[in-house]
């Protein structure tokens, strides 16, 4: 059972950067007890954990998405490379060369691998066809997301996730397009359900942060971004919305803080420094009154 789960959490890949307004999540969550998709998806992990997996399986097709995830490349495609003759009716094989494309950022030639696996699903003949067509279909829809294909994204992961109902990554995945299109309510129900697995999953915790902060319930966007563990409010996407809410606390001097401390991805810079000013102008007016 635990050869099966590993095996899934190397084929069964997961990214949540659907490029939103303040939704941009990070590859790197180092504790797996505030990490629900640890089983399902390498692009959240980080090059330790990578290479604590390294040591656990020896097969090629693990080396090689090691290999890729770690931006090692070329030595990844090599690998995979070697393997095209025997394998050219493998759907995990097109699966895992996809993989490596798809994480150079070369997309479409990820998509041109993944549909090579799609080709070559009938050719499995036992229990692994629906793990492989459902990882297919969520790989899929993380590459029709990069092309703002919205609605064949949506069509993708939900289809991975009528295969495998009892897996995360894909239905994570729809609800983080329900609120790319401000559909709260629809992500919420989700989002709870997948809450009651693990409690203290970072992406979760903010997903459920904005989305209350969205329908103006700063009280419950508090409380769920307050979970977070303190390692990871350094995250560009988190430290903003965890800085708005202790501004609205009125705990100015605290969000002003964690603002200045960290150090933000290029798409926060900006929206990050405008919080800051208003922060900062906001003590400047606190003080004004202070004086009187």
């Amino acid at each position: 059972m635990r050869t099966n789960k590993f095996k899934l959490s190397l084929f069964l890949i997961s990214s949540m950067a659907l490029g939103c307004a303040t939704q941009n999540f990070s590859k790197k969550i180092e504790s797996s007890d505030v990490d629900l998709l640890k089983e399902e998806s390498l692009m959240r992990y980080n090059t330790n954990r990578l290479e604590t997996m390294d040591g656990m399986e020896k097969d090629f097709i693990s080396k090689a998405l090691l290999a890729c995830h770690q931006k090692k490349f070329m030595k990844g495609m090599t690998i995979l490379e070697q393997e095209m003759h025997q394998n050219k009716t493998n759907a995990f094989y097109w699966n895992a060369l996809g993989t490596c494309y798809s994480l150079n950022k070369d997309y479409q030639k990820a998509l041109f691998y993944y549909d090579l696996g799609v080709e070559a699903l009938p050719m499995i003949k036992d229990q692994n066809k629906v793990l492989a067509e459902a990882t297919l279909a969520n790989n899929i829809g993380l590459i029709h997301l990069n092309f703002h294909r919205y609605n064949e994204a949506y069509d993708s992961f939900k289809r991975a996730n009528t295969l495998l109902p009892n897996f995360f990554t894909p239905e994570f995945n729809i609800a983080q397009l329900y609120i790319e299109f401000n559909e709260n309510d629809k992500a919420l129900e989700i989002l709870k359900r997948l809450q009651t697995k693990n409690p203290d999953d970072i992406d979760t915790l903010y997903s459920l942060s904005l989305i209350y902060y969205r329908k103006n319930d700063m009280d419950k966007s508090f409380s769920a971004i307050s979970r977070v563990k303190s390692d990871y409010l350094n995250r560009p996407d988190i430290v903003g919305l965890y800085a708005y809410n202790l501004m609205k606390k009125n705990r100015l001097t605290e969000a002003r803080e964690i603002i200045e401390k960290r150090l933000y991805a290029d798409e926060y810079n900006q929206r990050n420094k405008f919080l800051l000013e208003e922060i900062n102008l906001k003590i400047k007016e606190q003080s004004k009154l202070e004086k009187k």
